[in-house]
């Protein structure tokens, strides 16, 4: 568990969004833009947030805008970007594209990170979420090697960690068939 560590939520919201033909974080949903869903499922669990965008446009919600050290890098330049800038022990990392992820999802992803670099929830079908995660801040040294060598993919991160997965099942008490779904067209927003 991660009591008396530092925990650092990092909103990634750095991709180009050309499928969305805007920027996405800032996409309406329900009365809310979808980065504030993103801010709302960190906030209630972290000691600092962060959000990983090489754009002012997220000045509004007055929180530390972290751009990409090394551009053009995709989520896992973010992610060390924002690693580099803020110290912590854990952290939180979900992108802004996916509005139904409830903060009680990194609740248990915290209390089942123990001995492993990172942790993160897979659905029925087996398919890995790395941008909705808690990475140990042991990750940071990987990441900027496999940066450096030009390795920019997640799944090839994760293999070079001691992950865990957390299942996702209709059994949560916070279970919801799209909580894992993101958003990435206009035509996405419909089926949320």
């Amino acid at each position: 568990m991660a009591k008396n560590k530092k925990i650092v939520g990092i909103v990634l919201s750095g991709g180009k969004s050309s499928r969305m033909g805007s920027e996405k974080g800032l996409v309406e949903w329900k009365g809310k833009r979808l980065i504030e869903y993103s801010i709302e499922a960190l906030q209630p669990i972290c000691d600092q947030l962060v959000i990983s965008s090489n754009m002012e446009c997220y000045n509004y919600l007055g929180y530390p805008i972290i751009e990409d050290e090394i551009k053009d890098c995709g989520p896992l330049g973010g992610i060390y970007s924002c690693m580099k800038a803020v110290k912590a022990d854990y952290y939180l990392v979900i992108s802004c594209d996916v509005p139904n992820v409830s903060f009680l999802l990194f609740a248990d992803l915290l209390k089942n990170i123990a001995a492993f670099d990172a942790i993160f929830p897979i659905d029925k079908d087996g398919r890995k979420q790395p941008l909705i995660a808690v990475y140990g801040s042991s990750c940071k040294n990987i990441i900027e090697k496999e940066l450096f060598q030009g390795n920019f993919k997640m799944m090839k991160l994760l293999d070079l960690l001691q992950t865990g997965t957390f299942q996702i099942s209709e059994e949560l008490p916070y279970y919801n068939s799209k909580m894992l779904s993101n958003v990435n067209s206009p035509k996405d927003i419909n089926s949320l």
